[in-house]
């Protein structure tokens, strides 16, 4: 990387090359942003998710998700999260302060982001240099000025931070530079949130009233965006397909891998599914899709640092889907048969 390329991404920040402390100059120097799309790998045998019977209340299809599919009552996530809420165009909502606030204190925030980090530094599984940067969300560098408190922010877009980067631009680095010895390190950050929305809908079909069969096609593509540090923040965007009778879907949509994610095959474009539903007189009958997981309201937690060498501490408000930790699948699709 160019000299003046370093200098721009951490202008005024001092040369340092013993202190283990000396991230706070050298982390930005041999950077570059991470994010890139690539296809997900696609699994040959498994076909798109499909739920066993019908249902004819919301309540019943949240009920049969939380048996295959369950979701934790509060979640985190390393880096900044693919998944938090964007408009149509993918620009992020302005979650408000007043919208979480009230449910989850922001300085219980930083505690638990800072307790998750350093549960993420011990565990010896992880590669040393995330674990490396998990210990400076939790407590900093050792040659730094720390916080006096926590900067909290008043929405999701408030998140300049000191070297005029947004929190999703530093969040989205990691050390590149096989020479420095803070290679593989990437940008301390961490989101954390309590459980809002289990199961959103993906998008329905026009369905049928009366008698009658319905048929479909349906699949969900994955585009995943691959972290050029494996294990740290990771996540992607799926985009559920209906064909057949009055299909229609809700959008590409972003997701965030849970902190503590079990799934062994974590992104998975879906083969395509037949699917058949019979609508009785007086009934109504469609199909909807319903993402595997929850979305959580909470705070981006940073750990930011500034020329003169001071710590920040910001919580940014954010609100944030995070796939069910368990589940290799994106969206299930779900026979609804209502009152006509």
């Amino acid at each position: 990387m160019s000299t003046q390329l370093q200098s721009e991404l951490a202008p005024g920040r001092r040369k340092s090359s013993v202190v283990a402390g000396a991230l706070a100059t050298a982390f930005l120097t041999g950077i570059s942003l991470i994010g890139t799309q690539t296809p997900a790998f696609a699994d040959e045998g498994q076909t798109a998710k499909v739920a066993d019977g019908t249902y004819e209340s919301d309540q019943d299809v949240l009920a049969a998700m939380e048996k295959t599919d369950p979701v934790n009552s509060s979640e985190s996530s390393m880096g900044y999260p693919a998944g938090v809420d964007k408009d149509k165009d993918g620009n992020v909502k302005a979650f408000t302060l007043a919208d979480v606030q009230s449910t989850y204190d922001p300085e219980q925030a930083v505690k638990d982001a800072q307790a998750a980090a350093t549960q993420y530094a011990a565990d010896e599984k992880r590669s040393a240099p995330l674990r490396e940067s998990a210990r400076h969300l939790a407590d900093g560098w050792a040659d730094a000025a720390k916080p006096g408190g926590t900067e909290i922010r008043q929405n999701t877009k408030d998140s300049a931070l000191s070297g005029g980067q947004s929190a999703e631009q530093y969040c989205n680095m990691t050390n590149t530079d096989s020479q420095s010895p803070y290679y593989g390190q990437a940008a301390p950050c961490m989101f954390v949130g309590k459980v809002d929305e289990k199961y959103p809908q993906r998008g329905a079909s026009d369905g049928l009233t009366g008698e009658g069969k319905l048929t479909y096609k349906v699949t969900a593509s994955v585009a995943d965006e691959q972290s050029t540090t494996e294990g740290w923040q990771v996540g992607g965007k799926i985009t559920p397909t209906i064909s057949g009778d009055g299909g229609s879907v809700g959008g590409e949509a972003g997701f965030t891998y849970s902190y503590s994610s079990t799934s062994t095959t974590k992104v998975q474009n879906t083969r395509e599914s037949d699917v058949e539903i019979n609508v009785p007189q007086g009934r109504k009958g469609y199909l909807e899709g319903r993402a595997n997981g929850a979305t959580y309201t909470g705070y981006i937690v940073v750990r930011d640092l500034d020329s003169n060498n001071q710590e920040h501490l910001v919580a940014i408000p954010a609100r944030v889907f995070i796939q069910a930790p368990g589940s290799s699948s994106s969206v299930t699709w779900v026979k609804r048969l209502t009152a006509a």
